[in-house]
């Protein structure tokens, strides 16, 4: 059995908890935003800890849910940094389109059948390689919605933390939450070249750890700028 879903799983979940927390103290529509992506992100995990062979095994309802969830989390996540960077106009209009997008990949992924027996045949396989291979279970029709979420929302996540951190070199959270968004992509192509079916999972798990740490270090890098600003205020 593969434990390695089950771990992000745990991670992603408190992750969500902290965000939620977070939100209900300041408000601030990326930190909302952020808790649905995280949550996304523990949903979507569990299934992958689910269809391991001795539990569920191809469960085309697991794999549906799974699918429909992975992209859109992204797209929140980009949607997120937005909020942070540009104004709220530009934000809110990146935020409508990857609700769109996000809603035409969950009505077609649930609508669509899926080819099952291309999904029972990949996950003949290690647990990560059939996930790598199952996505063909779902026609074009639906995958092209998560295509474009994964590379816009990814790329405005990583682009936009670059940015942050190059505006202060401060923000050294950045770069953790840098590699957060790179690492689950890394896993499946490195599985690939390097013939490991668990760098899937394993990069994963990895990469919900540093955008979990990277959120811990901004939220003490805001507190201690907000501590320092009362200072200078009362000593005025």
């Amino acid at each position: 059995m593969n434990i390695f879903p089950l771990l992000t799983t745990i991670v992603a979940a408190a992750f969500t908890a902290a965000l939620y927390q977070q939100y209900r103290r300041r408000g601030k529509i990326h930190q909302l935003l952020w808790t649905f992506a995280m949550a996304f992100y523990a949903i979507a995990a569990f299934m992958e800890f689910l269809m391991n062979g001795d539990i569920w095994g191809p469960s085309v309802i697991a794999f549906k849910v799974y699918y429909v969830l992975s992209a859109p989390l992204v797209g929140l996540l980009g949607a997120g940094v937005m909020y942070l960077l540009v104004d709220k106009k530009k934000a809110d209009i990146f935020t409508a389109i990857m609700g769109v997008l996000s809603l035409a990949l969950i009505v077609t992924g649930f609508i669509e059948p899926i080819n099952q027996i291309t999904l029972v045949e990949a996950f003949d396989g290690p647990l990560g390689e059939a996930f790598h291979q199952a996505i063909h279970a779902y026609p074009m029709s639906v995958r092209r919605y998560a295509i474009a979420i994964n590379i816009v929302g990814g790329l405005v996540l990583i682009l936009g933390a670059a940015y942050s951190f190059l505006k202060d070199r401060r923000r050294t959270y950045n770069l953790l939450i840098i590699l957060g968004g790179l690492l689950p992509g890394m896993g499946g192509t490195l599985m690939g070249l390097l013939g490991d079916p668990n760098l899937f999972f394993e990069f994963e798990l990895l990469g919900t750890v540093f955008l979990y740490a990277g959120f811990i270090y901004s939220d003490r890098f805001i507190q201690v700028r907000e501590a320092l600003m009362q200072d200078r205020l009362k000593q005025i």
